[in-house]
């Protein structure tokens, strides 16, 4: 089996988008897939500006038309893909494409906050979501013969929404690394943890209020926050002047430096309002922390509440507050959540989430020989 895999992310493990398409890669190999692999760095340039967004779904269509000749299938992160699906539907009828999603892009969009832009920034954001962005997605997943999520929460909202048929989507959690296993003693843990950009989507209110609130209340308590994607001192302001220097911020860090620094700590919080995966909360659980989350991506997909994690409300500050004081003032409870979230991540492989990519590939060859509609 030929396979092209293709995405528009830079290669870098640093990117959470990138990762998934760099750890398969060795994999799928190992299970003998003949694979070419494509990133940013095999597009042509991309202009600049807004230019370089709307130009992806031809430049690479271009670079496909070159690599995907002789592909038994071409497989395609997001809506990039929507240019070449229809060049290949017509061109190349006997090509099984798939679609892979990183997440809905309108749920994404829906989760920012829109506050900070005025009432005519809004209304063209909106109408360049929902009239190009989203339409490329919607048309991708629909043009190709399997639509393959991160989450089986959003494989089953494409069904909902009656863009494909039960038969022509798949959730595959991506795998979790080796050096993420085997954290410190979890007893000894303390002190909470917050991975990933500081955005409205990632809670960063509820995070700020959360955390200023129980930092006050608890004068040894320190919170670290990792890959925010911007300088410790505007990141600072959102939170109380009277906490802020036990407040520490790693602005990039690469996976094995990321679990290295992750083994010491007890809680992982991360009330995302919207992640097509999230995964860092699959790697905090492997690594021995006890997670608070909401009910989307990993956290729908692994967490049990009570059990292996907490679920809060989406926007819940006083409900969010509760399940990490709960966590920090409960050891035994925290021990006993964050024993079972290892155990459930330690059959999160990549070899594992391979396995089940080929098994797709493989239904998805079986629907191109049928041409079925959806």
């Amino acid at each position: 089996m030929r396979v092209v895999l293709a995405s528009n992310f830079p290669r870098d493990e640093r990117l959470g988008s990138a990762r998934t398409p760099l750890r398969l890669e060795p994999e799928l190999r190992r299970l003998g897939i003949d694979l070419v692999t494509l990133f940013a760095e095999e597009l042509p340039a991309a202009p600049r500006g807004r230019a370089a967004e709307l130009s992806t779904p031809l430049r690479m269509a271009w670079a496909l038309e070159k690599y995907a000749k002789t592909a038994d299938i071409v497989d395609v992160s997001g809506g990039d893909g929507v240019a070449y699906f229809r060049y290949a539907r017509a061109r190349r009828p006997r090509q099984a494409l798939v679609a892979h999603s990183n997440g809905l892009w309108d749920l994404a969009v829906a989760a920012e906050d829109p506050g900070r832009q005025s009432p005519v920034r809004r209304l063209v954001s909106r109408l360049y979501q929902d009239q190009i962005i989203c339409r490329w997605e919607r048309s991708a997943i629909r043009l190709s013969d399997v639509a393959v999520f991160l989450s089986r929460a959003d494989a089953a909202e494409v069904v909902r929404r009656g863009w494909k048929t039960e038969d022509g989507v798949r959730g595959i959690n991506p795998g979790v690394d080796e050096f993420f296993m085997h954290g410190a003693a979890l007893e000894a843990r303390r002190d909470v943890a917050f991975v990933g950009s500081f955005l409205h989507r990632k809670g960063k209110d509820i995070v700020s209020r959360v955390m200023s609130e129980l930092m006050l209340e608890r004068p040894d308590l320190e919170l670290t926050l990792f890959g925010v994607g911007m300088p410790a001192p505007a990141l600072l302001g959102h939170f109380d002047e009277r906490v802020r220097s036990r407040i520490h911020v790693e602005v990039s860090l690469t996976p094995r430096e990321l679990a290295a620094r992750l083994e010491s700590f007890a809680v992982l919080l991360f009330p995302t309002r919207y992640e097509g995966f999230g995964i860092v909360v699959s790697e905090a659980m492997a690594r021995g922390l006890a997670v608070v989350t909401t009910w989307t991506g990993a956290g729908a997909d692994l967490i049990r509440d009570g059990q292996n994690g907490l679920i809060v409300p989406f926007g819940a500050a006083s409900e969010t507050k509760s399940a990490v004081a709960r966590l920090l003032d409960d050891d035994s409870f925290r021990v006993r959540v964050a024993t079972a979230a290892v155990t459930l991540a330690s059959n999160l492989s990549w070899s594992r989430a391979a396995e089940e990519l080929v098994s797709t590939y493989n239904h998805a060859l079986e629907r191109r020989a049928g041409f079925p509609a959806r």
